[in-house]
């Protein structure tokens, strides 16, 4: 949708949403439907943040930065009508047992709690609150994952419940952020694009509005970023306007190690290496390292020798991603820096990167990288600067102990509400951001609706 504003114009929203990736578009099609006057603001060109599909070469298709995402919950995936809106998702794992029983624990107690006002002084009082489903698995646990977890052969209990992935749409990611966008508008959200928020403002300590980079401003009563939390706070705010314990909270929380993707487009699909299964193919190939070893090696801003990798062809699954007889392999590397210790990533860093990665391919499939007609290398920063992401950190946060389930940014603020009045954290730093794809969104938008509830005195 064009925007028509200008300097000093300003125009008036119940909520407005930053941000118009999964969570956002998943907020707004909640609010809306209650009868909420959302506005969603997305600098990109077009929504759905990373639920995108691109041709990066002629007849050529990938979702550049991922294949996909965590599963949506069921009841979240019926009530924004995702199937009869064109996402087909091909799920391709199995059911784990006890540890889906948590996640599905975790964001029902999220969910419940958001539609309860919570009266506490920020940042002054220990929590109260009965500890949540699965809490132990962030206090015993201690291994943090990085990018998307999957290709670490030590899946702790942490890593288990950051997933499932939620299967490969027909026509890639960019097939969820249609039936998203389209949710979100059929529930009369204006989505905004091409437009970038660059404070949020406050007047006797509640947010009122956001200003945006063309001098414009959105006037609103809630806001919700998806943001990551350094984003959220420390860009839209003078860090001095802000509580001094909330900087100390968000100084310490970490990001989690980047990732880079690698996608191919192949004359025609790789050899099986002699005896393999044909179905090999449709499944993810892991090529893994040392845990120990690449997160030392990321640490240090070391690109690794060996890195971790996740192979897919995902032309197996989804053929109208390549042409006939063609085929479209994606590589995500994990543990990869966001900054080299030597310097920024430069094209020689760039082509090592790609060298070893491809060198990977070989050995899952011999002579595969004879058959590339072309190839696209992604690397944190690319992420960093496509997304609006903290060091390009696809996770939003390390998932580690002490930033999981209700520590997640941190303890005192755990769920979508935040210090600041009016405000409300969704997508990857927030508590359900690891866990499942639209729940943030939808957790944000039943806070909001309590709140606007509780300060109008309508029913939310």
């Amino acid at each position: 949708m064009a925007w028509s504003g200008g300097a000093r114009f300003q125009v008036r929203y119940d909520a407005c949403i930053i941000g118009a990736g999964a969570e956002g578009l998943a907020c707004a099609a909640t609010l809306g439907h209650c009868g909420v006057r959302v506005a969603v603001i997305e600098r990109a060109g077009a929504p759905g943040g990373r639920c995108v599909t691109r041709r990066f070469a002629p007849g050529f298709f990938a979702s550049p930065y991922a294949d996909e995402l965590a599963a949506i919950p069921p009841s979240i995936f019926r009530d924004l009508d995702l199937a009869r809106r064109g996402a087909i998702l091909m799920p391709d794992s199995e059911p784990r047992g006890a540890i889906d029983g948590v996640r599905d624990a975790v964001i029902a107690r999220v969910l419940a709690d958001a539609t309860i006002t919570p009266s506490r002084v920020w940042f002054r009082r220990a929590r109260s609150a009965p500890p949540w489903p699965g809490e132990e698995l962030a206090t015993r646990n201690s291994v943090a994952c990085g990018g998307e977890g999957r290709g670490d052969p030590d899946r702790s209990a942490l890593a288990l419940l950051a997933g499932p992935p939620g299967g490969l749409p027909h026509g890639g990611l960019g097939a969820l952020g249609a039936a998203l966008r389209s949710a979100a508008e059929d529930a009369g959200a204006k989505i905004f694009c091409g437009l970038e928020v660059t404070d949020i403002r406050r007047r006797r300590g509640h947010v009122v509005a956001v200003g945006l980079a063309d001098g414009s401003e959105i006037a609103a009563n809630a806001v919700v970023s998806t943001l990551d939390l350094k984003r959220t706070f420390l860009a839209l705010f003078a860090w001095n306007e802000l509580p001094k314990a909330l900087v100390e909270r968000i100084a310490t929380f970490r990001a989690a190690p980047g990732i880079a993707r690698l996608l191919l487009a192949l004359e025609s699909p790789p050899t099986l290496p002699k005896g393999a299964d044909r179905a090999l193919l449709r499944r993810p190939i892991v090529v893994a390292a040392p845990h120990a070893d690449a997160l030392r090696a990321w640490a240090g801003g070391l690109i690794p020798e060996r890195p971790s990798a996740v192979l897919r062809l995902v032309s197996a699954i989804d053929p109208f991603l390549a042409p006939d007889g063609g085929a479209v392999l994606t590589v995500t590397l994990n543990a990869i820096p966001h900054a080299p210790f030597d310097g920024p990533w430069t094209n020689d860093k760039r082509e090592r990167l790609q060298t070893r990665a491809l060198a990977l391919v070989d050995e899952a499939f011999p002579g595969t990288s004879a058959k590339i007609k072309a190839a696209e290398l992604i690397v944190p920063p690319d992420i960093e600067n496509q997304l609006g992401l903290t060091e390009g950190d696809l996770a939003g946060g390390a998932l580690s102990p002490s930033q999981m389930l209700s520590f997640r940014p941190f303890p005192e603020m755990s769920g979508s509400r935040t210090p600041i009045a009016g405000l409300y954290l969704a997508g990857g730093s927030a508590a359900l951001g690891p866990l499942a794809t639209c729940a943030s969104g939808v957790a944000a938008a039943i806070a909001v609706l309590t709140d606007l509830g509780a300060d109008t005195g309508r029913d939310a």
